[in-house]
Protein backbone atom coordinates (compact mmCIF):
# COMPACT_ATOMS: atom_id res chain seq x y z
CA UNK A 1 0.00 0.00 0.00
CA UNK A 2 1.44 3.57 -1.10
CA UNK A 3 0.32 5.88 1.83
CA UNK A 4 1.59 9.78 1.26
CA UNK A 5 1.84 12.04 4.84
CA UNK A 6 1.55 15.46 4.04
CA UNK A 7 2.20 18.13 6.17
CA UNK A 8 2.74 22.11 5.32
CA UNK A 9 5.95 22.31 7.35
CA UNK A 10 9.76 21.05 6.50
CA UNK A 11 9.65 17.36 8.16
CA UNK A 12 12.70 18.17 10.16
CA UNK A 13 11.14 20.77 12.04
CA UNK A 14 11.14 20.54 15.94
CA UNK A 15 6.98 20.98 16.12
CA UNK A 16 4.86 18.66 17.27
CA UNK A 17 3.43 18.01 14.54
CA UNK A 18 7.23 17.16 12.32
CA UNK A 19 7.78 14.75 15.43
CA UNK A 20 5.08 13.00 15.12
CA UNK A 21 5.11 12.72 11.42
CA UNK A 22 8.92 11.27 12.04
CA UNK A 23 7.76 8.52 14.48
CA UNK A 24 5.20 7.67 11.56
CA UNK A 25 7.66 7.46 8.99
CA UNK A 26 10.04 5.79 11.44
CA UNK A 27 7.42 2.81 12.28
CA UNK A 28 5.65 2.48 9.45
CA UNK A 29 7.84 2.16 6.42
CA UNK A 30 8.47 -1.25 6.85
CA UNK A 31 4.88 -2.46 6.46
CA UNK A 32 3.80 0.52 3.92
CA UNK A 33 5.43 2.39 0.82
CA UNK A 34 5.73 5.88 2.43
CA UNK A 35 5.66 8.99 0.38
CA UNK A 36 5.46 12.52 1.40
CA UNK A 37 4.63 15.38 0.58
CA UNK A 38 5.87 18.49 2.47
CA UNK A 39 7.48 21.64 2.04
CA UNK A 40 11.39 20.03 2.60
CA UNK A 41 13.60 20.49 -0.52
CA UNK A 42 14.49 17.26 -2.07
CA UNK A 43 18.23 17.56 -1.55
CA UNK A 44 17.62 17.56 2.19
CA UNK A 45 15.95 14.44 2.12
CA UNK A 46 18.31 12.90 0.07
CA UNK A 47 20.61 13.78 3.10
CA UNK A 48 18.46 12.82 5.91
CA UNK A 49 17.58 9.75 7.54
CA UNK A 50 14.23 9.78 6.92
CA UNK A 51 14.35 10.64 3.02
CA UNK A 52 15.92 7.33 2.88
CA UNK A 53 12.58 5.43 4.03
CA UNK A 54 10.54 7.11 1.76
CA UNK A 55 9.59 6.40 -1.51
CA UNK A 56 9.26 9.53 -3.19
CA UNK A 57 8.52 13.13 -2.28
CA UNK A 58 5.90 15.86 -3.88
CA UNK A 59 7.31 19.97 -2.54
CA UNK A 60 4.54 21.68 -1.29
CA UNK A 61 4.48 25.48 -1.02
CA UNK A 62 1.82 26.09 1.83
CA UNK A 63 2.19 30.21 0.70
CA UNK A 64 0.72 28.78 -3.05
CA UNK A 65 -2.71 28.60 -2.74
CA UNK A 66 -3.31 28.27 -6.77
CA UNK A 67 -4.94 25.69 -8.45
CA UNK A 68 -1.69 24.75 -10.13
CA UNK A 69 -0.06 23.43 -7.39
CA UNK A 70 -3.02 21.57 -6.87
CA UNK A 71 -3.33 20.32 -10.03
CA UNK A 72 0.34 19.56 -9.89
CA UNK A 73 -0.15 17.07 -6.30
CA UNK A 74 -3.06 15.26 -8.60
CA UNK A 75 -0.95 14.46 -11.39
CA UNK A 76 2.16 13.29 -8.87
CA UNK A 77 -0.35 10.96 -6.65
CA UNK A 78 -1.87 9.92 -10.19
CA UNK A 79 2.04 9.12 -11.60
CA UNK A 80 2.81 7.32 -8.17
CA UNK A 81 -0.08 5.70 -7.60
CA UNK A 82 -0.77 6.91 -4.58
CA UNK A 83 -3.47 4.65 -1.88
CA UNK A 84 -4.34 7.15 0.79
CA UNK A 85 -3.20 10.93 1.44
CA UNK A 86 -3.07 11.81 5.34
CA UNK A 87 -2.71 15.57 5.56
CA UNK A 88 -1.66 16.79 8.80
CA UNK A 89 -3.30 20.09 10.09
CA UNK A 90 -0.77 22.10 12.55
CA UNK A 91 -3.95 23.38 13.31
CA UNK A 92 -7.58 23.40 12.63
CA UNK A 93 -7.22 25.47 9.16
CA UNK A 94 -4.54 24.20 7.69
CA UNK A 95 -4.42 23.28 3.78
CA UNK A 96 -6.38 26.46 2.48
CA UNK A 97 -9.77 24.10 4.43
CA UNK A 98 -11.36 27.93 4.22
CA UNK A 99 -11.56 28.26 0.81
CA UNK A 100 -14.14 26.09 -1.23
CA UNK A 101 -12.51 25.86 -4.28
CA UNK A 102 -8.70 26.16 -3.43
CA UNK A 103 -8.32 23.33 -0.47
CA UNK A 104 -5.90 20.78 -1.35
CA UNK A 105 -7.75 17.96 0.88
CA UNK A 106 -11.14 18.66 -1.23
CA UNK A 107 -9.62 18.72 -4.48
CA UNK A 108 -7.73 15.72 -4.15
CA UNK A 109 -10.91 13.43 -2.53
CA UNK A 110 -12.97 15.22 -6.18
CA UNK A 111 -10.38 13.35 -8.20
CA UNK A 112 -10.86 9.87 -6.56
CA UNK A 113 -7.82 9.79 -3.82
CA UNK A 114 -8.83 8.42 -0.29
CA UNK A 115 -7.72 10.96 2.06
CA UNK A 116 -7.76 11.38 6.00
CA UNK A 117 -6.53 13.96 8.22
CA UNK A 118 -5.47 14.57 11.46
CA UNK A 119 -6.15 17.99 13.58
CA UNK A 120 -3.08 18.52 15.75
CA UNK A 121 -4.75 21.62 17.84
CA UNK A 122 -8.49 22.84 17.90
CA UNK A 123 -6.93 25.83 20.19
CA UNK A 124 -10.27 28.38 18.86
CA UNK A 125 -13.33 28.53 16.66
CA UNK A 126 -12.74 32.14 15.99
CA UNK A 127 -9.59 31.32 15.03
CA UNK A 128 -10.55 30.27 11.95
CA UNK A 129 -11.14 33.48 10.62
CA UNK A 130 -9.42 35.89 13.03
CA UNK A 131 -9.96 35.93 16.70
CA UNK A 132 -8.94 39.50 16.20
CA UNK A 133 -11.45 40.96 13.88
CA UNK A 134 -14.89 43.10 14.60
CA UNK A 135 -17.89 40.69 14.71
CA UNK A 136 -19.40 41.88 11.83
CA UNK A 137 -15.95 40.80 10.17
CA UNK A 138 -15.74 37.31 11.62
CA UNK A 139 -19.58 36.82 11.57
CA UNK A 140 -19.20 37.52 7.51
CA UNK A 141 -16.06 35.80 6.53
CA UNK A 142 -17.23 32.69 8.50
CA UNK A 143 -20.34 32.50 6.37
CA UNK A 144 -17.93 31.76 3.86
CA UNK A 145 -15.41 29.87 5.63
CA UNK A 146 -17.57 27.33 7.89
CA UNK A 147 -18.76 25.57 4.67
CA UNK A 148 -15.98 25.24 3.35
CA UNK A 149 -14.57 23.62 6.10
CA UNK A 150 -17.44 21.25 6.16
CA UNK A 151 -16.74 20.08 2.80
CA UNK A 152 -13.55 19.65 3.72
CA UNK A 153 -14.09 17.23 6.47
CA UNK A 154 -16.74 15.57 4.43
CA UNK A 155 -14.17 15.01 1.73
CA UNK A 156 -12.18 12.09 4.54
CA UNK A 157 -12.75 9.03 5.30
CA UNK A 158 -12.02 10.44 9.08
CA UNK A 159 -10.64 13.26 11.07
CA UNK A 160 -8.49 12.42 13.91
CA UNK A 161 -7.80 14.84 17.02
CA UNK A 162 -5.30 14.16 19.61
CA UNK A 163 -7.23 14.76 22.73
CA UNK A 164 -10.73 14.82 23.77
CA UNK A 165 -10.67 18.57 24.50
CA UNK A 166 -10.45 18.67 20.90
CA UNK A 167 -12.68 15.70 19.88
CA UNK A 168 -15.60 17.70 21.61
CA UNK A 169 -14.65 21.07 20.20
CA UNK A 170 -14.71 20.21 16.64
CA UNK A 171 -17.89 18.10 16.71
CA UNK A 172 -19.80 20.98 18.53
CA UNK A 173 -17.85 23.69 15.81
CA UNK A 174 -18.78 21.59 12.73
CA UNK A 175 -22.10 19.35 13.96
CA UNK A 176 -23.09 18.58 10.59
CA UNK A 177 -20.41 16.51 10.27
CA UNK A 178 -19.58 15.47 13.27
CA UNK A 179 -19.75 11.33 12.88
CA UNK A 180 -16.30 11.91 10.37
CA UNK A 181 -14.14 12.72 13.74
CA UNK A 182 -12.35 10.22 16.19
CA UNK A 183 -9.82 10.77 18.06
CA UNK A 184 -6.39 9.12 18.28
CA UNK A 185 -3.67 10.00 21.24
CA UNK A 186 -0.80 10.59 19.51
CA UNK A 187 2.66 10.47 21.38
CA UNK A 188 6.65 9.78 20.93
CA UNK A 189 7.08 8.12 24.08
CA UNK A 190 9.13 5.63 24.07
CA UNK A 191 9.35 3.24 27.23
CA UNK A 192 13.23 1.62 26.11
CA UNK A 193 14.80 5.06 25.86
CA UNK A 194 13.79 6.92 28.98
CA UNK A 195 16.41 6.29 31.78
CA UNK A 196 15.86 5.13 35.33
CA UNK A 197 17.70 7.22 37.63
CA UNK A 198 17.11 8.79 40.83
CA UNK A 199 14.86 12.11 41.19
CA UNK A 200 16.54 15.63 42.15
CA UNK A 201 15.22 18.83 43.61
CA UNK A 202 14.04 20.31 40.22
CA UNK A 203 11.18 21.85 38.48
CA UNK A 204 11.84 21.01 34.49
CA UNK A 205 9.71 22.72 31.79
CA UNK A 206 10.51 21.30 28.40
CA UNK A 207 8.94 22.37 25.23
CA UNK A 208 9.40 25.38 22.78
CA UNK A 209 9.87 28.46 24.26
CA UNK A 210 7.05 30.29 22.77
CA UNK A 211 3.52 32.50 23.85
CA UNK A 212 1.46 29.74 23.60
CA UNK A 213 3.42 27.40 26.33
CA UNK A 214 3.43 30.30 29.04
CA UNK A 215 6.91 30.55 30.90
CA UNK A 216 6.93 33.75 32.05
CA UNK A 217 3.91 32.39 34.49
CA UNK A 218 6.02 29.57 35.41
CA UNK A 219 8.89 32.17 36.46
CA UNK A 220 6.49 34.44 37.73
CA UNK A 221 5.15 30.99 39.81
CA UNK A 222 8.59 30.13 41.04
CA UNK A 223 9.42 33.78 42.49
CA UNK A 224 6.95 33.07 44.57
CA UNK A 225 7.89 30.08 46.49
CA UNK A 226 11.55 29.70 45.46
CA UNK A 227 12.88 31.61 49.33
CA UNK A 228 10.70 28.40 51.11
CA UNK A 229 12.72 26.13 48.49
CA UNK A 230 16.20 26.96 48.80
CA UNK A 231 17.05 23.06 47.61
CA UNK A 232 15.41 23.39 45.03
CA UNK A 233 15.78 25.12 40.85
CA UNK A 234 13.50 25.53 38.09
CA UNK A 235 14.76 24.53 34.59
CA UNK A 236 13.40 25.84 31.05
CA UNK A 237 14.75 23.80 28.25
CA UNK A 238 13.41 23.95 24.66
CA UNK A 239 14.21 25.81 21.31
CA UNK A 240 13.29 29.20 21.69
CA UNK A 241 10.54 30.91 19.76
CA UNK A 242 11.04 34.07 17.45
CA UNK A 243 8.58 35.94 19.35
CA UNK A 244 9.06 37.99 22.45
CA UNK A 245 8.50 34.85 25.26
CA UNK A 246 12.72 34.06 26.10
CA UNK A 247 13.40 38.29 26.84
CA UNK A 248 10.46 38.18 28.76
CA UNK A 249 11.14 35.36 30.51
CA UNK A 250 14.70 36.05 31.22
CA UNK A 251 13.56 39.40 32.58
CA UNK A 252 11.60 38.45 35.06
CA UNK A 253 14.10 35.93 35.92
CA UNK A 254 16.44 39.05 36.46
CA UNK A 255 13.22 41.29 38.15
CA UNK A 256 13.38 38.64 41.01
CA UNK A 257 17.05 38.00 40.96
CA UNK A 258 16.73 34.23 40.42
CA UNK A 259 19.98 34.24 38.10
CA UNK A 260 21.29 31.32 40.57
CA UNK A 261 18.09 29.26 40.77
CA UNK A 262 16.25 29.20 37.15
CA UNK A 263 18.44 27.28 34.75
CA UNK A 264 17.69 27.93 31.00
CA UNK A 265 18.54 25.38 28.19
CA UNK A 266 18.52 25.97 24.50
CA UNK A 267 19.12 23.40 21.74
CA UNK A 268 18.50 20.22 24.16
CA UNK A 269 19.48 16.92 22.35
CA UNK A 270 17.38 13.94 22.95
CA UNK A 271 19.76 12.38 25.18
CA UNK A 272 19.88 15.17 27.58
CA UNK A 273 16.47 15.99 27.18
CA UNK A 274 15.51 12.15 28.10
CA UNK A 275 18.03 12.95 31.26
CA UNK A 276 15.96 16.10 32.55
CA UNK A 277 12.60 14.11 31.99
CA UNK A 278 14.23 10.96 34.08
CA UNK A 279 15.13 12.80 37.20
CA UNK A 280 12.81 15.49 37.20
CA UNK A 281 10.73 15.54 40.83
CA UNK A 282 8.22 17.56 39.33
CA UNK A 283 7.02 18.73 35.80
CA UNK A 284 5.18 21.80 34.90
CA UNK A 285 3.53 22.63 31.75
CA UNK A 286 2.05 26.24 32.12
CA UNK A 287 0.63 26.28 28.32
CA UNK A 288 -2.08 28.73 27.62
CA UNK A 289 -3.57 26.47 24.54
CA UNK A 290 -2.08 22.72 23.75
CA UNK A 291 -3.45 19.83 21.70
CA UNK A 292 -2.20 17.19 23.89
CA UNK A 293 1.58 18.21 25.75
CA UNK A 294 3.91 15.43 24.24
CA UNK A 295 7.08 16.15 26.95
CA UNK A 296 3.98 15.73 29.34
CA UNK A 297 3.58 12.11 28.61
CA UNK A 298 7.19 11.95 28.89
CA UNK A 299 7.23 13.65 32.43
CA UNK A 300 4.26 11.24 33.45
CA UNK A 301 5.51 7.68 32.68
CA UNK A 302 9.19 9.25 33.84
CA UNK A 303 7.00 9.41 37.47
CA UNK A 304 7.46 12.94 37.43
CA UNK A 305 4.64 15.15 39.82
CA UNK A 306 3.05 17.06 36.90
CA UNK A 307 1.23 20.31 37.36
CA UNK A 308 -0.12 21.70 34.03
CA UNK A 309 -2.83 24.23 33.11
CA UNK A 310 -6.55 23.18 33.11
CA UNK A 311 -6.65 23.89 28.85
CA UNK A 312 -6.78 22.16 25.41
CA UNK A 313 -6.08 18.15 26.05
CA UNK A 314 -4.05 18.53 29.08
CA UNK A 315 -6.96 17.09 31.48
CA UNK A 316 -6.61 14.20 29.29
CA UNK A 317 -3.32 13.41 30.99
CA UNK A 318 -3.76 15.11 34.56
CA UNK A 319 -6.65 14.06 36.29
CA UNK A 320 -6.77 16.58 39.36
CA UNK A 321 -5.39 15.27 42.45
CA UNK A 322 -5.73 11.84 40.82
CA UNK A 323 -2.29 11.91 38.61
CA UNK A 324 -1.18 15.21 38.89
CA UNK A 325 -2.12 19.15 39.57
CA UNK A 326 -4.31 20.96 37.47
CA UNK A 327 -4.55 25.10 37.75
CA UNK A 328 -5.90 27.86 35.57
CA UNK A 329 -4.08 28.98 32.79
CA UNK A 330 -2.19 32.50 32.93
CA UNK A 331 -2.28 32.14 37.29
CA UNK A 332 0.99 32.39 38.79
CA UNK A 333 -0.75 32.15 42.48
CA UNK A 334 -2.50 29.48 41.53
CA UNK A 335 0.32 27.76 39.51
CA UNK A 336 2.61 28.92 43.07
CA UNK A 337 0.19 27.41 45.10
CA UNK A 338 0.66 23.71 43.19
CA UNK A 339 4.25 24.12 42.77
CA UNK A 340 4.23 24.62 47.31
CA UNK A 341 2.27 21.52 47.58
CA UNK A 342 4.27 19.64 45.00
CA UNK A 343 7.83 20.99 46.99
CA UNK A 344 6.57 20.48 50.10
CA UNK A 345 5.22 16.96 50.15
CA UNK A 346 7.20 13.74 49.03
CA UNK A 347 4.27 10.97 49.40
CA UNK A 348 2.13 13.23 47.05
CA UNK A 349 5.11 13.40 44.44
CA UNK A 350 5.50 9.62 44.85
CA UNK A 351 1.60 8.73 44.83
CA UNK A 352 0.99 11.45 42.14
CA UNK A 353 4.09 10.08 39.71
CA UNK A 354 3.04 6.54 39.97
CA UNK A 355 -0.39 7.08 39.13
CA UNK A 356 0.46 9.23 36.36
CA UNK A 357 2.57 6.00 34.58
CA UNK A 358 0.15 4.18 35.21
CA UNK A 359 -2.36 6.35 33.29
CA UNK A 360 -0.22 6.82 30.47
CA UNK A 361 0.29 3.54 30.20
CA UNK A 362 -3.27 2.25 30.62
CA UNK A 363 -4.19 4.59 27.56
CA UNK A 364 -1.61 3.47 25.04
CA UNK A 365 -0.19 7.03 24.77
CA UNK A 366 2.83 5.67 23.68
CA UNK A 367 4.67 5.93 20.15
CA UNK A 368 3.79 2.02 19.78
CA UNK A 369 0.34 2.67 20.62
CA UNK A 370 -0.09 5.14 18.09
CA UNK A 371 1.75 3.67 15.49
CA UNK A 372 -0.16 0.59 15.77
CA UNK A 373 -3.30 2.39 15.46
CA UNK A 374 -2.80 4.52 12.38
CA UNK A 375 -1.45 1.09 11.04
CA UNK A 376 -5.08 -0.25 11.89
CA UNK A 377 -6.65 2.47 10.65
CA UNK A 378 -5.20 2.87 7.08
CA UNK A 379 -5.96 -0.73 6.67
CA UNK A 380 -9.27 -0.33 7.46
CA UNK A 381 -9.47 2.84 5.24
CA UNK A 382 -8.43 1.15 2.46
CA UNK A 383 -10.41 -1.55 2.73
CA UNK A 384 -13.85 0.47 2.93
Amino acid sequence: MRIALCLECPLHQHGGVEVLVRALVEGLCLQFELYLVSEDSTEFLQESPHGAMLHGHFPWHPQDQSSEQINRLIAWAQTEKIDLLHFHHGGTYSWNSRSWNHCAISNLASAGFPCVSTNHGAFGFWLFVGAQRSLPYRLLAMCLCWPAKLRQVAAVAWEATVSQHDYLAVRRWFFPVKSKFQQIYHSILDETTLPDLPKRSFILCLGTVGSRKGQPFLVEAFAQVANNFPEWKLVIAGRHASDGTPQEMLAAVARHNLADRVEILTDVSDVLARQLLAEASIFAMPSLAEGLGLSLQEALYSKAACVGSQIGGIPDLIHHDQTGLLVPPADPTALATGLDRLMNDPSLRMRLGNAGRAHVLANAMTRNGMIERHRSLYLLTTRV
